[in-house]
């Protein structure tokens, strides 16, 4: 018997690879760090009532009993009493009939009704890969407007097995925004070919609702409006046309644009609700953020810490394809190149651009495969007709897909480095299923998650003095302090070092250690002093430390000593500056003396 293939037959075999490859690895793990922060308004409102997160007992015992996050970077103190979820409510939302469910049945299985015990991580990781299904399906449906089932069907293998897709959708990222905007562009996408098949009012509000759900899960991914504003079914004469389109059908765009303002509301409403403001920025920490005028498009590129095209290269192909694609339909080409040139400048232009540990390659570039398999399809649709070329594709393309399989295996199993590759390390454990301590040696500066970290390696780094100081100068005041520097109530803050990064070193990073001698007199009732150093970007600080005594170490009318290590942080710009005091707290006087500051920079 004659078996007549079709596409959909390799959907249910993609799917079920999801599912089966998804529940080998422990869900226990899925509802951490950022998805934590994801999450976190469904048990707020409706099993806590305490969405503005003021009592944060709750919360204390959850973060204990499952650990999902070291520290609680995913809120923000708005300083009324409330704490605002760093993150949009999109994904909750979309989250939201799993987390029912796993409620209802959380206690009938014998599991508390929590939020983060095991129903609920199930319950959300199946929910997770019914949105992924979806979004294979959609993309199935946009490929087919444009080519055959077979290579469709090709387009499909490569995207799902060929991309970081296979890693972020199975293992670290079913939960995280991507897998969900990889779905609904494969909605917009596909609703938008329809609306401008058809003119159809059910497809405009589609488009409006996509669009804003996009948006709402991530708000740098609002450029998605550009694909149904800039598409068009025809050939030529593309702007008298599209102008003319947008005036007849204005009554269905302005329709689609209430849609997308629909789906905001709840966001604003809550922003409102929590900090008294309709539109609120959460991203506070000075030491990332997006800075469009400096954008790290190379690095997010062709760095081998995490560069797109150097962990992806099969996604090359699309940028050949868009030659002809421009041959083919050059509207179709115009809306798909300037968004993809816009999003890869947007998601390049953030400040920590490798985007954290949790993804293998450029985890911000999935949502777009969306759109990037259609000019790769042309690019097939090309060299197919030529076997020569046909045969080369086919051999490159399925060392690219091997090479994406084996790497995504080295990556959980920490062969390939989550945050910390390099050109070196990299070819270093090339093809390798395990690594020396050799090859660790390689690798970018380990940066723990923990708020301190000791100094191990020295005899690694090169050691300069940055500052010393004796206080010999000071001469003796009233109270025959002689030299040595009092702190008080009107000197807070001793001296120290304000030093830019780029005249700190010139490596990637550095160590600060020294010390600190506090004279602290019997009878002192008061908090202690504290050594602090800490970054500045522009005036606002970041990673701050305050090293501190301890008060059952203190010697009363005694000479104590702080001694600290300090990792500076990736820094945001090279003019960032260092500052390193003793912050007094309290009135009573405090003597310092001995002050001294070294720098250590790496042999290497």
């Amino acid at each position: 018997m004659k078996y007549n293939y079709s596409y959909k037959h390799l959907i249910v075999l993609l799917c079920l690879i999801l599912v089966v490859f998804r529940f080998f690895i422990d869900p226990v793990k899925v509802l951490t760090w950022d998805v934590f922060g994801y999450y976190l308004y469904l048990p707020a409102k409706f099993i806590y009532s305490d969405l503005g997160l003021s009592n944060q007992e709750w919360l204390t015992n959850l973060v204990e009993t499952y650990k999902p996050t070291s520290t609680l970077y995913q809120l923000v103190n708005v300083g009324n009493g409330n704490w605002v979820i760093k993150y949009t409510m999109g994904l909750s939302i979309l989250y939201s009939p799993f987390f029912f469910l796993a409620h209802f049945i959380a206690e009938p299985l014998g599991y508390p009704a929590d939020g983060l015990s095991l129903p609920y991580q199930y319950c959300l990781t199946f929910g997770g890969l019914i949105y992924a299904m979806i979004g294979l399906v959609y993309l199935a449906k946009v490929l087919l407007h444009f080519f055959n089932q077979y290579t469709t069907s090709i387009l499909l293998v490569i995207i799902f097995f060929g991309t970081n897709y296979f890693h972020l959708t199975i293992w670290d990222g079913t939960l995280l925004s991507h897998n969900f905007l990889f779905t609904f562009y494969a909605l917009l996408t596909f609703f938008t070919i329809r609306w401008y098949a058809d003119h159809q009012i059910k497809h405009a509000v589609i488009i409006g609702l996509s669009a804003g759900m996009i948006t709402l899960i991530r708000p740098s991914e609002g450029i998605c409006v550009l694909i149904p504003l800039l598409w068009y079914a025809g050939k030529e004469n593309y702007f008298k046309q599209k102008l003319s389109e947008l005036k007849t059908h204005y009554a269905q765009i302005l329709l689609a644009g209430f849609c997308f303002l629909l789906v905001l509301l709840p966001q604003a409403l809550y922003w409102k609700a929590i900090t008294g403001e309709y539109l609120f920025y959460s991203y506070t920490n000075p030491g990332e953020g997006l800075d469009f005028l400096t954008p790290y498009t190379l690095k997010f590129l062709f760095s081998f810490r995490k560069g797109w095209f150097i962990y992806t290269p099969i996604i090359l192909f699309s940028f050949v394809g868009f030659y002809h694609l421009y041959q083919k339909s050059k509207p179709v080409f115009y809306t798909i190149f300037i968004f993809i040139i816009l999003d890869i400048y947007i998601a390049s232009s953030w400040t920590t651009w490798w985007y954290a540990g949790g993804s293998f390659s450029s985890r911000s570039m999935v949502p777009a495969y969306v759109l990037l398999a259609i000019p790769m399809g042309f690019f097939i649709e090309k060299v197919k007709v030529n076997p020569t070329r046909k045969l080369a594709f086919s051999v490159v393309a399925l060392l690219f897909i091997v090479l994406n399989l084996f790497q995504s295996w080295q990556f959980e199993n920490k062969v390939l480095s989550k945050e910390r590759m390099t050109w070196d390390y990299y070819w270093a454990i090339f093809g390798q299923t395990s690594v020396s301590e050799e090859d660790k040696k390689l690798l970018l500066v380990n940066r723990s998650t923990e708020t301190f970290q000791d100094f191990e390696n020295r005899d690694d780094y090169r050691r300069k003095s940055l500052y010393k100081n004796s206080f010999d100068e000071i001469p003796a005041d009233s109270s025959r302090h002689e030299n040595v520097f009092v702190l008080d109530d009107k000197h807070r803050f001793s001296p120290g070092i304000d030093i830019q990064y780029q005249d700190l070193t010139e490596s990637d990073h550095a160590w600060i250690s020294g010390s600190v001698k506090l004279f602290i007199p019997s009878g002192y009732s008061e908090i202690l002093p504290v050594l602090v150093a800490t970054f500045h970007h522009q005036g606002k600080t970041y990673k701050y430390q305050a090293f501190e005594l301890k008060n059952e170490d203190v010697v009363l009318g005694g000479w104590n000593e702080i001694q600290f290590d300090y990792l500076t942080p990736e820094v945001r710009s090279l003019e960032d500056n260092l500052k390193v005091y003793v912050w007094h707290r309290g009135k009573q006087k405090v003597l310092l003396d001995d002050f001294m500051i070294d720098v250590y920079e790496p042999l290497k």
